[in-house]
């Protein structure tokens, strides 16, 4: 480890960010990320350095982030992927969704796919496990060939879904990783190695390494040109991959538009009831529970609610704080095991859900706001499930008590609108 830093001295506060403890790393995707076991490139990145990993991963084929027409194998309507979510605190989230659905002009998504809003969704429950966790949105390729009219080349499609990635981070604010960048760059000066399988749409395996290294460097914020780690590619092709990999993520201009900087964690402090953010930014924009509250260095705690600061950096690129739950004193969450999972939490919608999976039952619910007053909640039972409808709540955190068949259960629920 102390060679490490001594080698490597322009990245060290990167690199204490992430490596003191095991990055624990989400993989949500698809194919595109299943094919060539790409996140354990990543890992296998990391390893090269010993920079201590865990990687998760659900990647189904065929699955977007919010198809409706996919019910709940959708990303943002699964409980499955809701459970994964839940049962580690993850560090960093890398969301690919189908690439097809980025293809259109710009701002244009398909209407039978929710893309911006399974998003916010899926980043809301990431960040309600935990607040410091980091989304970084897959800004891949498409087909090789193009598609008319999305597209007459693999290039024109590869920019099209670029344009589009920055376009639904103007609303995350959260950090895009430029792997199309970095797949023009081999089309253009390395033809001879084809980063797509034999079916033209999927990755080779030279396509995953060359997505895996751009990940790596995104997330660590650290340079892979001189990393051992080949993945079975010939020497010299793994070397000029990784440069392509360094040359896009470390572009100054690059860093601006696709928010680079914006994977550092700054943890907000509160002293008698004033948040601060620690260190020197240009500007600030505070929340809570998602609405805009205040521009100053600092903000004066207003009541229950979750807060967090966007601040601007010198170099142009946001960050987002770690969150700060204000709750009252009495709301605290049962600490026992249960398979009962509520999702989605955070909930921007009329209802959220309770999946009962195994013979616990629930008998009853009743939700609380932060002084304890009970609140109105209408829920329909059904054999496996509970649905709730909250859409006279406004937004803020609130307490569920379930009382079920093994004794009661109380649960956070952060409303937002």
């Amino acid at each position: 480890m102390k060679k490490l830093l001594l080698f490597l001295p322009l990245y060290l506060f990167s690199f204490t960010l992430f490596c003191q403890d095991t990055t624990r790393i989400l993989f949500i995707g698809n194919s595109f990320t299943y094919f060539n076991n790409m996140p354990q490139m990543v890992k296998a990145f990391a390893d090269s350095t010993k920079i201590p990993v865990s990687i998760g991963m659900h990647a189904p084929g065929g699955v977007s982030v919010g198809d409706t027409a996919q019910g709940t194998t959708a990303h943002m309507n699964n409980p499955v992927l809701y459970a994964l979510i839940r049962s580690k605190k993850w560090d960093v989230a890398v969301i690919q969704d189908n690439q097809g659905r980025f293809v259109r002009d710009s701002a244009q998504f398909p209407g039978s796919s929710k893309v911006v809003q399974g998003h916010l969704k899926l980043m809301d429950s990431i960040r309600q496990n935990n607040s410091c966790a980091k989304v970084l949105l897959f800004a891949g390729w498409g087909v090789k060939t193009g598609l008319p009219p999305y597209g007459n080349t693999g290039i024109e499609m590869i920019q099209r879904i670029l344009r589009n990635y920055v376009v639904i981070n103007d609303t995350m604010k959260e950090i895009i990783s430029p792997i199309g960048d970095a797949w023009i760059k081999g089309i253009n000066f390395l033809p001879s190695v084809d980063l797509w399988s034999s079916d033209q749409t999927h990755p080779s395996n030279e396509g995953s390494y060359l997505t895996a290294a751009v990940i790596y460097s995104t997330i660590f914020n650290l340079p892979c040109k001189n990393l051992n780690y080949q993945a079975g590619i010939s020497s010299p092709t793994a070397n000029i991959l990784r440069a392509f990999a360094d040359t896009v993520v470390f572009n100054p201009a690059l860093r601006i538009k696709y928010n680079l900087g914006g994977m550092a964690k700054i943890t907000l402090s509160n002293q008698t009831n004033l948040l601060t953010v620690p260190g020197n930014h240009i500007s600030y924009k505070w929340y809570k529970n998602n609405q805009l509250v205040g521009n100053s260095s600092s903000l004066a705690l207003s009541g229950l609610g979750r807060y967090y600061a966007l601040v601007k950096e010198s170099n142009n690129t946001f960050i987002k704080t770690c969150a700060y739950d204000a709750l009252s004193v009495g709301m605290s969450e049962t600490l026992r095991e249960s398979e009962i999972q509520v999702y989605p939490n955070p909930v921007n919608q009329a209802y959220f859900f309770l999946e009962l999976n195994s013979d616990e039952k629930i008998t009853d619910l009743v939700l609380s706001d932060g002084s304890g007053k009970v609140m109105p909640l209408a829920f329909y039972q059904s054999e496996n499930a509970l649905s709730c409808d909250v859409s006279a709540l406004e937004s803020g955190c609130y307490l569920m008590t379930i009382n079920t068949s093994k004794g009661p259960l109380r649960k956070k629920l952060v409303v937002l609108r």
